[in-house]
């Protein structure tokens, strides 16, 4: 990510000093050829990372889903936590970056709350299996979304990428998350096409 953040930056600098330099009535082609330059370094970098995040199709297989949810809970701290409901149905994915996945919206839940407040659902909905965590928590101000951008963690956490990379591993198997306030509670809505085995 670091490598990604040093163009988007320069990018940034420069052009604000173009714009310096507009307000002058300088020329600001410079300033703004770099800043080119560096988008470009910027949506290489990109690639280069989304090929390493992005599943190649041969790897992907049939996955039983509640079997999924469970093998990651049964490595987790998640404790007690029980699931409710069985959708008895399976996803398509690469079930180690689907557990991934799982595993960093789990561990986003857990660091949340304690286990003891952790709630776990399975079921079907419009042709898709999903998982649904409930905890106990507030949502932080402003946009959820923001909560999928990497770099955002709660203060003394991890390194902000897990959302964002569950979200990425998600996708490449043709599913969402979603984030939502459902009362005193957050809900973190994990949804994926179910398929045949």
């Amino acid at each position: 990510m670091h490598d990604l953040a040093t163009p988007l930056s320069a990018v940034s600098l420069h052009l604000e000093a173009a714009d310096r330099r507009v307000r002058r009535g300088a020329d600001p082609s410079e300033s703004l050829a770099i800043a080119r330059a560096e988008i470009a370094r910027a949506f290489d970098l990109f690639d280069r990372g989304r090929e390493l995040l992005l599943l190649e199709p041969s790897a992907e297989e049939p996955v039983p889903f509640d079997e999924l949810v469970s093998s990651v809970l049964a490595g987790s701290g998640a404790g007690e936590a029980k699931v409710a409901g069985r959708t008895g149905g399976f996803v398509r994915g690469d079930r180690s970056a689907l557990s991934d996945m799982l595993r960093a919206v789990l561990t986003n839940a857990l660091e949340a709350s304690p286990a003891s407040g952790l709630s776990i659902a399975l079921d079907r909905a419009q042709g898709d299996l999903e998982v649904r965590f409930e905890n106990p928590g507030r949502l932080p101000a402003g946009d959820p979304e923001s909560l999928f951008s990497p770099r955002v963690a709660a203060p003394g956490k991890s390194w902000g990428m897990g959302l964002a990379r569950a979200r990425l591993l998600c996708a490449a198997s043709g599913g969402t998350i979603r984030v939502e306030q459902t009362g005193d509670r957050v809900a973190t809505t994990v949804r994926i096409p179910e398929v045949t085995a």
